[in-house]
């Protein structure tokens, strides 16, 4: 009948009424998710960048570190194949490191040489097995050291000198390694500079490379 008509239409009407401060309540929410939404994309955003930048900023710190570190080192030579245990007879360090120069190295025109130091790496001693400690020495004159590293280079002899750096920085100066056997191969003059630059003389014109793919 009419009545029973009636009130179904005012429980509907009462369920949609409902239903709409239910929406209400939802759309409420979903707009405060969409602000905090927002403001979290906001702050990942600023994270992001500060990542960017302390990243920047430390790699701009390490490379200065590995400078400093090297520049230190600018005196010092690595000298390889020196057998442990000889010293003697009051014969060590920088003493040692000067009589082992004399015999291996045509030194007897180049002058005197200052040492400032002269001592094994660091750990235990090897068995006579395996390969002695590098000694690591510091002069006190850098063109002793460009002498006795240029001498080491042309005799070649069973005691190798190198030039002492960090780890880092030989392997990046290894990446000119074959650029460097093709300006052989091509009689070009070059030379590699500190820290790792290769500097290559054509027709009279020097050009520099610091990246090994160019």
């Amino acid at each position: 009948d009419v009545a029973t008509i009636r009130s179904d239409i005012a429980e509907i009407r009462g369920g949609l009424d409902s239903q709409n401060t239910l929406v209400g309540v939802v759309e409420t929410k979903q707009g405060r998710l969409d602000g905090v939404k927002e403001d979290h994309e906001a702050r990942i955003s600023i994270l992001e960048e500060n990542l960017a930048h302390q990243t920047r900023l430390t790699g701009e710190i390490w490379d200065k570190l590995q400078d400093l570190e090297n520049g230190s080192r600018r005196n010092n030579i690595r000298v390889l194949g020196i057998l442990e245990g000889i010293e003697g007879n009051g014969i060590s360090g920088p003493t040692l490191l000067l009589t082992v120069l004399w015999d291996c190295l045509p030194l007897e025109s180049e002058g005197a040489i200052e040492v400032d130091y002269a001592q094994s790496t660091l750990g235990p001693r090897p068995p006579p097995d395996q390969r002695p400690r590098p000694i690591i020495a510091r002069l006190l004159c850098f063109q002793d050291r460009e002498r006795i590293l240029r001498l080491a280079r042309e005799v070649g002899r069973h005691v190798m000198i190198f030039p002492d750096m960090l780890w880092e920085l030989v392997a990046q100066r290894k990446l000119f390694t074959p650029a460097r056997h093709r300006c052989m191969e091509l009689g070009l003059c070059y030379a590699l500079q500190y820290p790792a630059t290769l500097r290559v003389t054509i027709d009279g014109k020097q050009h520099r490379f610091e990246d090994p793919e160019e």
